[in-house]
């Protein structure tokens, strides 16, 4: 019996995809990694389904890619050594939304359109990233480390318990989930601890391990109450450094809630609606990098809450921060203020091309994590790698994302280009390659390895590189799952 006959008793010979047109299409992201070659797709429905897929895979020897969504960017779910892709898409239900916990129970093929919609008609939203693709999985964004736009503590960490298929086939439930009452009635085990009872930390040992370790079927996700009011303050500075001090002292003062720094094209790329005129407006009036901050307080006395924070705000901008203007819209761009606050909850709208693919058609992304005082120096050093490779460095977006009330941050380098173009592909290719190279000569730290640096990431660390691959061969003794990503 061939491969494709064996898969189809599994789930079903119509979730078994092998026409040139699919494979095609999952052969390939939005990165400029290369595209794989692999023999099929498999669509399964549950969890029972993976487990005998990747059971399956076992026995054969062969290796599986896991992929929750038609939408990646980083590569990791292109199959770099054949085998089969594991679509997770089929696996889309919103299991629970527990009101009383404020956490979701969700499938890893729930997308951010899907869950924001649900949760807005019950009067919640969910803790986000800055403006997601609609078709991107919810728990694979957070399985990624994405940073969350709110930068309070508590939600730092947005993803709870959830369940594993190993890379061995056995299933595995991690945190208070793991409790053999979780989900029946009268149950104390709603799954909002993560660290226990059992072993700690096995959902930390998940998260960034691009499917090499096991396969998450679902998983208990963080939301909260839409926000009764909500009032925006921008913040323009011409330097980076200009903003570090204010925003150290806000986010201290936990003063506001949505708070993120974007240069000039970042930000005008996000609120252009006609292009490309009003882009091209838009990013010559604006100030090189803007503080955007929000204040926003939920049903018990919010208006009282919004009067401290604006109070607090002001008085610290006054006897601080005199130079630094705190605006309430931005020039040019009429009822800015009120558009912020829901597009910073929501994913970016499906009816319109997606804002980092706007500009130039595509986007290269370099991502890391430091803390504000050293982002600025960063700055500086990935421009002149763009010089020298003859990219326009003002056409480079800068976005800054300050984490658990600026503990730290991630700091995102966003190199648009057009896709159709190959000179200009190289040229970025190049660009991105030697970019991370120098950040992490300067002290970046990939939380979120991806592309040309993971080799030389992994070259460094030894000791922690030998310490995964024991740890691959425990959970994974095959080498079957998504081999040719990280150091495996």
């Amino acid at each position: 019996m061939s491969l494709k006959e064996q898969l189809a008793q599994v789930v079903g010979a119509d979730h078994v995809l092998d026409a040139p047109g699919a494979l095609d299409s999952y052969s390939r992201d939005f990165s400029l990694s290369p595209p794989g070659r692999f023999t099929c797709v498999v669509q399964p429905e549950n969890a029972e389904e993976v487990q005998k897929v990747i059971q399956l895979a076992n026995e054969t020897k062969v290796p599986v890619t896991p992929s929750s969504s038609g939408v990646h960017f980083y590569g990791n779910a292109i199959p770099r050594m054949g085998g089969v892709v594991l679509d997770l898409k089929r696996m889309n239900s919103i299991k629970e939304i527990d009101e009383a916990s404020k956490v979701a129970h969700l499938e890893p093929g729930v997308t951010w359109e899907q869950f924001q919609t649900d949760l807005e008609s019950k009067g919640y939203r969910s803790i986000i990233p800055l403006l997601p693709h609609p078709e991107r999985s919810v728990v694979s964004d957070w399985l990624e480390r994405e940073q969350p736009v709110v930068h309070v503590t508590e939600y730092a960490e947005p993803m709870m318990s959830m369940q594993v298929i190993w890379g061995n086939g056995e299933e595995f439930v991690t945190g208070s989930a793991s409790i053999n009452t979780f989900r029946q009635p009268g149950c104390l085990a709603d799954g909002v601890n993560p660290m226990g009872p059992g072993t700690i930390s096995f959902w930390r040992f998940l998260q960034g391990a691009q499917g090499t370790m096991g396969v998450v079927t679902w998983c208990i996700v963080k939301f909260e109450e839409i926000p009764t009011l909500t009032k925006t303050f921008f913040m323009p500075v011409d330097k980076v450094e200009d903003a570090i001090e204010p925003l150290y002292t806000f986010l201290r003062r936990r003063i506001g809630y949505e708070c993120l720094l974007l240069n000039n094209i970042n930000l005008a790329t996000i609120l252009t609606e006609k292009w490309p005129e009003q882009f091209n407006e838009l990013r010559k009036a604006l100030p090189p990098w803007t503080i955007i901050l929000v204040i926003g307080a939920l049903k018990r006395r919010p208006e009282e809450k919004l009067a401290y924070e604006e109070e607090a705000l002001k008085e610290i901008k006054m006897t601080q921060f005199p130079a630094l203007k705190l605006l309430t819209t931005l020039p040019g761009l009429t009822a800015v203020e009120k558009r912020i606050p829901e597009l910073l909850r929501k994913s970016w709208p499906k009816d319109r091309t997606f804002w980092k693919h706007a500009y130039r058609g595509g986007c290269q992304d370099l991502m890391f994590m430091t803390t504000l005082e050293n982002a600025a120096r960063f700055i500086p050093a990935v421009m002149e790698v763009a010089g020298r490779h003859q990219y326009p460095v003002d056409d480079i977006g800068i976005y800054v994302q300050p984490v658990e009330n600026g503990h730290a941050c991630q700091l995102q380098f966003n190199f648009y280009y057009n896709p159709a173009d190959a000179k200009e592909k190289d040229r970025v290719q190049g660009l991105y390659t030697e970019a991370q190279r120098r950040v992490l000569e300067l002290g970046a730290y990939f939380n979120r390895p991806y592309g040309p640096i993971v080799d030389e990431l992994y070259r460094r660390n030894g000791d922690y590189t030998v310490m995964l691959k024991r740890l691959k061969k425990l959970f994974d003794p095959n080498q079957i799952l998504n081999p040719g990503n990280l150091c495996f």
